[in-house]
Parts: C-alpha cells; structure tokens; sequence
C-alpha cells in the first residue's frame, strides 16, 4: 500500500502494528480529503461562466457570455457590470503593470477600466484613437498619456483625466516612438522618444522644450527630406524591438541623464565569416529646466550599458563589456575619467551586471564572463580594486546580506560568505541551495542543502554553519523541496505534492506526499496565485530577509508568472503611493491591506492532487500534514477554477453556477 503519510518519532516495534498505524494515517487522510471546505457563499449567473480571475489588488473578475463584472468576494455580491464586454476572451483581457487598471479589448475598440469602480478611464473610440499603440500612467498627474493614431491615421497622444476620464488634450506632434515618460512634478512630465525629449504642461499639453536624444539625430534632421526618411526607416526597424534607453535624474538635481546602448560593427570578423558586434554606451545629460545639454558632446564608453551610481565627486559608469570591461568614474561637468592610468578607467574581469553600495567603504561589484561569475571590492574614495584577484563563485547573484564585518551571498546555485578584506570565501565549496528554500529567524538562517538533503543553519553574527537536521530528506513523486519557512512551531519545508515539519530541535514531525494529477494545465491558476501571494511577500524581501531586494528583472528570470505579479505590483509601497492623486490612493491604500495580509501568514497550504482518480484542490495543514478540507473538481478536464493564495478563498464555475469556499 502507498505510505502517504509517515512519522519520524514512531517507536513501535512490531512490523503489523506498523501497517495497522500507516492503515489508519491512510483512512484518516482519505476521509480528511473528502470533507468539503466550508462554501462562504453561492451565485448563479444567467450564463456560463467562461473564466474568472483574483486581481494583484484582490479583486475578483468574473466573465460570462452575458457580462463582465466584478464580484464582491466577501459577499458574492456584484460590485459593476458590463454587458457589453460579456463573451471578452481572456487573451483580451490585461491587467495593467503599475497600475489599478485592465484593459479590455473587443471589436476595434479598447477601453482602460478601473478594477475597483469598474468606472472606464479611457476609452478608445471616444478619444478619437483609431490605433491604439501604448498608455502610461501618471499618478501625481492624475492622468494617462496614451499615444497612437486618430482616426485620420495622424500620430496623437492623449492625455486623460484619471478621476474622470475625460480628454484634458492632444497633441498631434509626431511623437515616433515612445521609450519612457516620467513625471517631474505634479505639473509637468518628461517624454522621451526614439528621437526627441519633450517636456509638457500637463494641464494644458503646452510643449515646454523639446531635444533632440542625440548628435545623430541633429545631422538627421540637418539633412531635410532625406534626414526624414532615414529617420522614417530607423523607426520601422526598431517598430516591434524594445529600447534599452534609461533615464536617471539623481535625488534634487536639476539634471537629468538619458543612457543608451548602441552596437558598434568591427573591422574584425569572426571564424564563421560574420562582421564581430561590439557595443557602446552612450551618455547624455540635460538641464531639466530648460532642456539644454549640459555637454558639448555625449559621453561614450565601451560595452553594454548595464549600472550607474551617481557619487558625490562623479558619475560612476560600470558597463558589461565582457572580458575588456572597464570602469571609470566622470567628472559632472568635463566628462574627464578619473580613474585608471592617465584617466582610462579601471579593468575588471567580466561584464558587471550588479553592485552592493557598502556605504562609505565602497562597493561589491558583481561581474560574468562565459566562463562564471566573479565578484570585486571596490573603493569608491580611492577609485581602485581592493581584491588581489577576482572570486570566483557558482551561480548568478540573486541577492546579498551584508553581516557585521563580511558579506553573506546568494546565487541561483549556492550560498556562501565572502570575506570583503581578504577577498575569499568562507567555504571553499558553497552550499548548494536556493533562494526559495531560504528562511530566517532572529539572526540565524535555516536552508535546505540540496547536496546532503539536509537542512543547515547559518548565524549572521558568528557566521557559523551547522547542521539542523542529520537525516536526509527524501520526497516523493522524483520532487525536490521548492519551499522552506520558519514558522512559529519549527521548520516547513514543502514542493508542490510533498510537505515535511520539523520541531526546532530538528527532529521530523511529520512527511507526508499527495499525488499529482495527471494534467499539469489544472494546477496553473493555483501556481499562479501562490506566485502572486509570493510577489507580495517579494515587494518588501523576496529572498531571506528585508536587507535582501531582488530587481523585478530577477524576479522575470527565476520566474516568469511572479515576475509578471511583482511588475503589476510596482511601487505601490514606496513613493509612487505617496506621491499619487487623490484617485488613485484608494487603490495603492488597497495594495498596501493586502501586503499586510500577506504578512500575516497562514497555517495551511493548498495541494492540488488525485484522490481516487478525482480532481480534488486540497487544504493542508502546517500543523500536521493532514488535509483539512478540499473543494471537490471531480474529473472536470478544465476546471473553471481560481484562488486567492492572500485570503485562502477559493472560487468555482459549475456552469452558470459559482461557488466561494474560505480556508480559515
């Protein structure tokens, strides 16, 4: 018989009392796993229900081939509706990064919906917009900014009041393409495109200033009719590509610096005969105020642009350039390099795609080449490379916890400390381990080491490794554990069919595997939702601790689905809330109670898994391993089903008929 459910502690010594118990661990969890959760409440809709959706803000979306509309979770209650967007397919349907909103579109027409009110903020038609192209939103503004085309095919870009949804103006300037918009005040806003920087009133759409984005593009336009139609053809090509065009505008300065990448075609060929690329940042800086150029010319600097940190005496470049990368720090106002033999900069082994500012004793450079990554200390007051030589580690930087006297490390592939004087590593070999399966309590970590299958500890003050557990941990199913928090009776390590507790002495409470079904597609709304509850946690400390932050680019690499949640998140905790119009405070006031709630925790975990051949979307508890209820899918092969990993709900389409079940 399949052992579901096993127990470390057991002291029986006769073999049939051993079956007997494991028989009845197995009747137990059986009859667990049938008991239904409790339903909170029940709707019926006048059609079928063809998906539905928890919002990153913990709305609840439900679409039929009636209505679109948003249902009260607590109550079932209908909170708006919209017929004429009943039948809108999923793939329509957008939930908007950064923002309260979703787009929906339908026919020709594509409107901007607040989620909450259900009120629309722009619609398409109405603003004249036969060509939809992109939106921005602008929260100090109260605005959206959506640019496209109108209805005699000429370029617009509209600007709209949040709160009301009104057109406020338009510009038929013909804006190209659109690579950033940043709001400099709650009056003004900065667009940057392909060609020009345009500063605009945002009350009155009045034109400021505009500049060009560089010497090329003043020789463009300097050569008349044939200028045109070289820049006519370089945003064709560029049409469909994203542009790795950065804005950086330093705490209280009146400049601003616009950063680009460009390749540079070599002379030199390669061995298959192809022209070798090569790459250059490009560096231009302006007067906020009025839009000049603060330089005669732009700054250029070998490689791909990759980091920037604006120091006191200098703008501190730290390009990716491979194995010729070198980094210098410029002076404000001469562009002079002020480091290296006469002003050349600073070599450095491999492509620098990440730094820990250390404060006033400089700062950890993280760099790659093809064959690994290497870390370096440098000081920022005497502009030079402390280490020796560089150390190399296993695995991509993720993130960095710095301790009392040395800096603790975490890669996709280990763990280890580095000692910033010596420029070594505590252990020659690190732990192999991962970010997910990472906790802390007080000052110790608690992770789980892949290569022994053990769980370790490390004290942040001491920087002493020990063991927590001896045994090695063996999960069922070919899993290996995704999962590890310290919770208020000892250690939960969990993958998505297994789930295993160990007491703080180290000792296993329980183990216990539900089996998988057979069709991966069903567990992806429950995976989807545990990776938006994730990305909440993540918004504050998306690894080990809160001196641990992971870029929303790490988070897109590890995984897409929390990197798509984190990007709808934005920066509804920091100043973006803050600085936001009356309107929209509503909505990051809601992001701000569920990321509370978030960390509140809970004591239990779903499991979709197969019981008796059936569908079955299982509540299990952290305190014994032991389904506690289960919300029944039968053998429905595409369930209409979603979950809020937040609040524990759960919600399921029967047809016309949706049911809310709550975990408490």
């Amino acid at each position: 018989m399949k052992n579901y459910y096993t127990m470390s502690q057991l002291k029986l010594t006769k073999l049939s009392s051993i079956r007997l118990l494991l028989l009845g661990v197995f009747i137990l969890f059986m009859q667990s796993a049938d008991a239904q959760m409790q339903t909170k409440w029940t709707k019926d809709f006048s059609s079928p229900i063809r998906w539905q959706e928890v919002t990153t803000l913990g709305n609840f979306i439900v679409n039929t081939s009636a209505e679109l509309s948003a249902i009260d979770p607590t109550t079932g209650e209908a909170l708006w509706s919209k017929p004429a967007l009943g039948g809108l397919n999923r793939a329509n349907y957008r939930e908007l990064p950064n923002s309260p909103f979703f787009s929906a579109e339908k026919g020709n027409n594509i409107q901007i919906i607040d989620q909450l009110s259900g009120d629309v903020v722009f619609d398409a038609s109405t603003a004249g917009i036969s060509l939809f192209k992109d939106s921005y939103f602008l929260f100090q503004n109260d605005g959206i900014l959506v640019s496209g085309q109108d209805s005699a095919n000429e370029p617009v870009i509209v600007f709209v009041k949040m709160s009301t949804g009104e057109v406020q103006w338009k510009v038929n300037e013909d804006f190209k393409k659109i690579v950033t918009v940043n709001e400099i005040s709650n009056q003004e806003i900065l667009v940057v495109t392909l060609f020009k920087v345009y500063k605009i009133n945002s009350a009155s759409g009045n034109i400021a200033w505009k500049q060009s984005t560089s010497s090329e593009v003043d020789q463009m336009e300097s050569m008349g009719a044939f200028g045109a139609l070289v820049k006519a053809a370089a945003e064709t090509v560029v049409a469909d590509e994203e542009i790795d065009v950065r804005f950086f505008r330093p705490s209280g300065s009146d400049y601003f610096y616009l950063g680009s990448q460009q390749e540079v075609q070599s002379s030199i060929t390669s061995s298959s005969g192809q022209a070798t690329v090569n790459y250059e940042n490009v560096f231009y800086a302006y007067n906020i105020n009025d839009g000049k150029r603060a330089w005669k010319k732009e700054l250029r600097v070998k490689g791909k642009l990759s980091q920037v940190s604006f120091q006191e005496n200098g703008l501190l470049i730290l390009p990716d350039d491979g194995n010729r990368t070198k980094i210098n720090l410029f002076n404000y106002q001469t562009q002079e390099g002020l480091w290296g033999k006469k002003g050349k900069g600073l070599p450095i082994k491999g492509g620098i795609y990440d730094y820990l500012d250390a404060g006033s004793d400089g700062m950890l450079l993280v760099s790659q080449t093809t064959s690994g990554n290497f870390l370096n200390y440098l000081n920022t007051d005497l502009g030079m490379i402390t280490f020796d030589k560089p150390v190399k580690i296993d695995g991509r930087v993720l993130g960095i916890v710095p301790l009392s006297q040395n800096i603790l490390y975490i890669t996709d592939e280990s763990l280890n400390i580095l000692d910033k004087t010596a420029g070594a590593l505590k252990w020659k070999k690190g732990l192999k381990t991962a970010p997910g399966v990472i906790d802390q309590k007080d000052d110790k970590l608690y992770l789980f080491d892949y290569k022994s299958n053990t769980i370790k500890t490390v004290d942040k003050s001491s920087e002493a490794l020990a063991d927590f557990t001896t045994t090695p941990l063996e999960f069922d199913g070919k899993e290996s554990p995704t999962k590890l928090n310290v919770v208020e009776d000892g250690i939960l390590i969990s993958s998505d069919q297994n789930i295993a507790k160990y007491d703080m002495n180290g000792e296993l409470i329980f183990q216990a595997y539900y089996p998988a079904p057979r069709e991966p597609g069903w567990k992806r709304a429950l995976l989807y939702a545990e990776a938006a509850r994730g990305a909440y946690i993540g918004a504050a400390s998306y690894m080990v601790s809160s001196s641990i932050e992971q870029s929303s680019a790490d988070i897109h690499e590890q995984d897409a689905v929390a990197g798509v949640m984190v990007d709808a998140i934005g920066d509804a905790y920091g100043e973006l809330g803050d600085q936001a119009s009356a309107y929209a405070k509503s909505s990051f006031e809601q992001a701000n109670a569920r990321f509370k709630a978030t960390k509140a925790g809970r004591d239990f975990i779903f499991i979709m898994a197969s019981v008796d051949k059936e569908l079955k979307l299982l509540k299990v508890s952290k305190t014994t391993g032991e389904s506690e209820g289960a919300v029944d899918l039968g053998k429905d092969k595409e369930p209409v089903y979603a979950i809020d990993a937040v609040t524990g709900q759960v919600f399921y389409a029967d047809g016309q008929t949706l049911k809310s079940y709550i975990a408490e």
